[in-house]
């Protein structure tokens, strides 16, 4: 789901996606999930910098997430998909079944960037 809402905020109007996910934003701001700087909102993917228990804890920012992926269409791969499909397509078919986590950061970039997720 990071990824997925990462490439969202590159791929289309920043400031309108962050105002569309108005029932996310506040938690994954409040989680630092979601950061903004000078010019840009971008996800902070090192899980370290964020502030779960302030927002609510993990289960809240995961359902943030998952409401942020469902709000819009994944455009940049053809034909338009909803993000949280995209999401369920990739977990469905590659969920514990690789061997580290270098292994999914590998086959999770691939496939937001249109390709089939395989290692």
């Amino acid at each position: 789901m990071l990824h997925i809402l990462d490439r969202m905020l590159i791929e289309n109007e920043p400031a309108e996606d962050v105002e569309a996910i108005t029932g996310s934003q506040n938690t994954l701001f409040e989680a630092q999930v979601l950061k903004e700087d000078e010019d840009r909102y971008f996800v902070e993917f090192d899980k370290d910098e964020w502030t779960t228990d302030k927002a609510g804890g993990l289960f809240a920012v995961d359902r943030a997430l998952f409401d942020a992926t469902d709000f819009e269409e994944v455009t940049w791969c053809g034909e338009p998909v909803g993000g949280r499909e995209l999401v369920d397509t990739y977990m469905d078919e590659f969920w514990d079944t690789l061997d580290s986590h270098e292994d999914y950061t590998a086959s999770i970039a691939d496939y937001v960037d249109c390709g089939d997720g395989h290692p």
